[in-house]
């Protein structure tokens, strides 16, 4: 493709945001790769910037346009599309480039958010096929990502499973309350060998501090709706409730010990 104007204006802005530091002039100069919205922990994006590189695709082989700070990364197709009037990699492409090159936990992140706004998993597979960017971690990404996880916590903590080796979880299965009749989707559910049900679910701080996500209810209020939740699952007929937060993503060896503790059974290899 050629680069049009407000890429050559976006490379000539590169190494002084590089240079700088500044967070305004990273977030124009680096985050229009998230144009798209997509979910991405602040620590991969805090990592991909420790480098200060930028990659610009481009359709020409070669490396005679890269600079200190800018590398050019071939594409076959040359496919774009525009967010706010600047050229952004196709959301099928900037997952495939993800899975290939980023660790598996936030290249799962971004898997899921584009399976889950509609990318369909073999439109990207045929790109990273197409484009050279087929590896072990791509695939692996590939085999367990799915669209229902509804945030990048929720594709986070099941890379963190999937890490620790456990089968893949059933996502957001719906339970009827019978005494109450209420309808609650769980995050991840597991059924054990002896057919107990053992659920896990994801709390964010955030609804217990986002006056949105409270609708109008006291923290005390919260935490009492939790609990009701919790004892209408367990006589919807879940037997075993796992509450986990995001800092225990990063403690992979105190999560597979205490899923393991419950039963959660482990992959097949």
């Amino acid at each position: 493709m050629q680069e049009g104007e407000e890429n050559r204006r976006y490379r000539r802005g590169c190494p002084y945001a590089l240079k700088t530091n500044s967070p305004t002039d990273l977030g124009t100069a680096h985050c229009r790769n998230h144009a798209h919205g997509m979910w991405v922990d602040y620590r991969t994006v805090r990592a991909a910037l420790r480098p200060r590189t930028v990659l610009i695709v481009c359709n020409t082989r070669g490396n005679y346009a890269d600079s200190r700070h800018i590398h050019g990364l071939w594409s076959a197709s040359g496919k774009y599309c525009v967010v706010g009037g600047v050229r952004v990699t196709t959301p099928a492409r900037t997952a495939a480039v993800c899975a290939n090159s980023i660790p598996f936990m936030p290249a799962m992140e971004v898997m899921c958010w584009a399976l889950r706004n509609g990318t369909s998993s073999t439109e990207i597979i045929a790109c990273a096929t197409r484009e050279g960017l087929m590896n072990a971690n791509a695939q692996n990404v590939f085999r367990f990502a799915t669209p229902f996880a509804e945030n990048g916590g929720e594709a986070r903590a099941l890379a963190a499973m999937i890490l620790c080796g456990f089968a893949p979880p059933a996502q957001q299965v719906e339970f009827v309350d019978p005494q109450t009749g209420k309808r609650h989707r769980v995050d991840f559910l597991w059924r054990t060998s002896d057919g107990q049900i053992v659920v896990v679910e994801l709390d964010g701080l955030v609804k217990y501090r986002d006056s949105q996500m409270m609708d109008g209810r006291t923290l005390g209020g919260v935490i009492d709706d939790e609990r009701e939740r919790s004892e209408g699952l367990k006589r919807a007929g879940v037997d075993v409730i796992v509450r986990i937060r995001v800092d225990d993503l990063h403690d992979l060896e105190g999560l597979k010990q205490r899923l393991a503790g419950t039963g959660v059974p482990l992959r097949r290899r």
